[in-house]
């Protein structure tokens, strides 16, 4: 059994299923919470504009068929070639990766995110925070994290999922005395009536409108039978969905699973801080990031990305259902980070950064320490991903 700490962090060996799983970044770089990792690339990350790594985009027109009236052609076609309406703007959701040393030590930190979101108002679609808002469920650290993220209130809708850290062992969380859905009039609905814990909202993202779903660690059987409903409604079954959970993706790139990483902390295999760990209302069922795929994101193929945190590092996995649709699965927590040997600053301030590239039809994920001023620029925290239809 391991001894708990007061984060979420370790290493596993490699692992997979590779009947549905299609691709994982090949250099992910999760630390161990005392290492320290090589300095990072601090060069000023370019504008998504100039990025390279793109995905080849669809022909510009048909050809104008055979017998078709000329005359008839609006001016603005050029030989024959219909001429497309020019594809809308990108635009941008922000991740924040677990605060909750922000929260215990670090407030400055925290607010400075919140601050560098504000500043670029109206670019930002989404906030979306993957849980560990705070280290303890204590009124001093919701204090401040209510101060960090209501600076966006009326200025960028934002949505919270409660981490390990946010609740007790029957889940009871002071989350809801600071965020709860009546303040926070963007969500469209929650599970339980005056409870943030599992949430769904409609946002639009540039010129489409996106369901977020967002589910409690671990979440127990209820919470996926009413997730799936939620997925099946005919008011929100027609939208793209991203998921938001705490604990999902492990640091070497799959999903948590406890059919692989078992119980036993000294076997090499052994997934640290799994749900299964903490076993939180165990009587209700544990859903792990394997359990979670099985029941919820395979079966609903309108969920095209899931973002998480919880496991220390960053890792990304894309997964391709047998209907073809693709699922963009990632992971991003920063909290053991060490920016110098001095201090790691709770997680040195970053967090992602996901821009919907429409013309390119590709998503660019950018990881940025507005308390820095400092991207990472390497392939786990900068990359391009194609962006489904």
């Amino acid at each position: 059994m391991l001894a708990t700490v007061a984060g979420c962090g370790g290493l596993g060996k490699p692992h997979g299923d590779a009947a549905h799983i299609d691709g994982k970044a090949s250099d992910l770089a999760p630390l161990e919470q005392d290492s320290l990792p090589p300095a990072h690339d601090s060069a000023v990350l370019p504008d998504a504009g100039s990025d390279t790594e793109s995905v080849p985009l669809d022909a510009d027109g048909a050809e104008a068929s055979a017998g078709i009236d000329t005359e008839r052609i609006p001016p603005a076609t050029d030989a024959g070639v219909a001429m497309e309406a020019p594809a809308p703007p990108p635009a941008t959701i922000v991740v924040l990766p677990d605060t909750q040393y922000y929260a215990a030590s670090y407030p400055d930190v925290f607010t400075m995110q919140t601050n560098w979101i504000l500043e670029q108002r109206p670019s930002i679609a989404a906030v979306l925070h993957v849980g560990d808002v705070v280290d303890g469920d204590t009124a001093t650290q919701w204090t401040v994290a209510n101060s960090a993220m209501r600076l966006l209130d009326n200025h960028v809708p934002y949505f919270l999922v409660p981490g390990n850290h946010d609740t007790d062992g029957n889940r009871k969380t002071m989350i809801d005395n600071y965020f709860g859905p009546a303040s926070m009039p963007w969500v469209t609905g929650t599970m339980t009536a005056g409870q943030i814990e599992n949430n769904y909202a409609l946002v639009d993202i540039g010129p489409q409108k996106w369901l977020i779903l967002g589910l409690e660690f671990g979440p127990r059987d209820s919470v996926l039978a009413w997730a799936n409903d939620v997925l099946k409604d005919p008011r929100y079954s027609q939208y793209p969905v991203i998921l938001v959970t705490h604990a999902y993706l492990y640091s070497d790139g799959t999903r948590y699973d406890i059919n692989v990483g078992g119980t036993d902390s000294s076997k090499s295999n052994y997934q640290n801080w799994s749900p299964w760990y903490y076993r939180y209302t165990a009587a209700d069922g544990i859903n792990d990031g394997e359990a979670m795929w099985q029941k919820l994101v395979l079966p609903n193929s309108q969920i095209r990305l899931v973002f998480c945190g919880h496991q220390t590092g960053w890792a990304r996995l894309s997964s391709t259902r047998p209907n073809g649709s693709v699922v963009h699965q990632m992971l991003s927590d920063y909290q053991w980070y060490r920016t110098d040997q001095s201090d790691y600053y709770g997680g040195g301030g970053y967090l992602r950064v996901v821009q919907f590239d429409f013309s390119k039809k590709q998503l660019n994920v950018r990881t940025y320490s507005p308390y820095l001023d400092q991207y990472l620029t390497d392939d786990a925290n900068q990359f391009s991903l194609p962006m489904q239809p």
